[in-house]
């Protein structure tokens, strides 16, 4: 049975408004986020169009030295100084779905850009909740799974140091594994002399975090510590703190709190060092309207290439509570 003339109208409508509003929809989806509105900010976007993998050089050798004199012999042999480190890619999606029947009821003009209108908030919306999700999403050592790989994976639980794999490499091994420090009891008295120990062991008197992400009860109590000294501390010049969201100082650097944090949690991350990937051939791209078999329904699906990864852990640590 041919398809209906309305039904391919609404097909076209609804993929060229999608496509209008797309970069509206992408702005509104991560910047509803405070985590990605903190990753875009600070550069961590980069594209890269195809390939079986996300890859990046690890260096993690260091060239040997020799003190000599008159008679000694050289040292010899081409150490091993760098290895490489893949990612698969991770894809979500989320799905428009209508009815033959109510595309018929929804039939004219202004009645068609309701109904379109809805439907595709409807998935936005979806796509907003995954997002939210997976960026700090539990580890998976194994690195199986069809999920981004998060923020949880570059900085694992404690226990899960040295355990499994991240970008195909052995997490047993001492250059691959992340800076952890866990929290004094009582917190409240220690919280920040823990948290300047961990961001100093990081930064080992070079390059330290930029981002520091907290659950909401160290974040608050982060933040009395803070209450005399805020017109230090509080930010007000960032895309965070423009787009409403709550965002201190320490050292110099960017602090925010999500809900999606593992209560009684830092991570102490250097984004310099994180990349979010992204295929911009395949970044919330709409597919083509497919029929469902022997009903009245039509469906197509807004999908994304993406990971994220970092090539230094030992960039990164968590503040833990034992």
């Amino acid at each position: 049975m041919a398809i209906p003339s309305l039904t391919r109208t609404i097909d076209d409508y609804f993929v060229s408004t999608w496509y209008e509003i797309r970069p509206e929809a992408v702005d509104n989806i991560l910047d509803a986020l405070v985590v990605w509105v903190a990753l875009r900010e600070k550069g961590c976007f980069k594209t890269q169009v195809g390939g079986q993998y996300i890859t990046r050089t690890v260096r993690y050798g260091e060239a040997s030295t020799k003190a000599v004199t008159k008679g000694d012999t050289f040292e010899q042999g081409e150490p091993s100084l760098e290895t490489m480190a893949m990612w698969t890619w991770r894809y979500l999606s989320s799905h428009v779905q209508r009815s033959i029947f109510d595309d018929q009821k929804n039939n004219g003009k202004f009645k068609i850009k309701s109904y379109v209108g809805t439907r595709l908030q409807a998935a936005r919306e979806a796509l907003e909740q995954q997002y939210e999700a997976d960026v700090l999403r539990a580890v998976v050592t194994a690195e199986t799974g069809k999920n981004i790989q998060g923020l949880n994976d570059i900085v694992p639980a404690y226990g899960s140091r040295a355990t499994g794999t991240y970008g195909k490499i052995s997490r047993s091994n001492a250059w691959w594994v992340p800076k952890y420090k866990a929290t004094t009891a009582p917190i409240a008295v220690n919280l920040v002399s823990d948290m300047k120990n961990l961001f100093n062991t990081i930064a080992n008197g070079k390059e330290g975090p930029n981002l520091i992400i907290s659950d909401q009860g160290l974040f608050e109590i982060y933040e009395d510590f803070a209450l005399d000294m805020s017109q230090i501390v509080k930010n007000s010049g960032s895309q965070m703190a423009d787009l409403g969201f709550d965002v201190l100082k320490f050292k110099g650097q960017d602090m925010i709190w999500t809900s999606n944090m593992t209560s009684n949690n830092m991570l102490f991350l250097n984004t310099n060092y994180i990349d979010v990937v992204y295929d911009p051939q395949l970044w919330f791209d709409m597919t083509e309207w497919k029929p469902i078999a022997l009903q009245g329904e039509r469906i197509a699906h807004i999908l994304s290439a993406m990971n994220i990864v970092s090539d230094q852990l030992r960039r990164h640590g968590r503040l833990y509570t034992a």
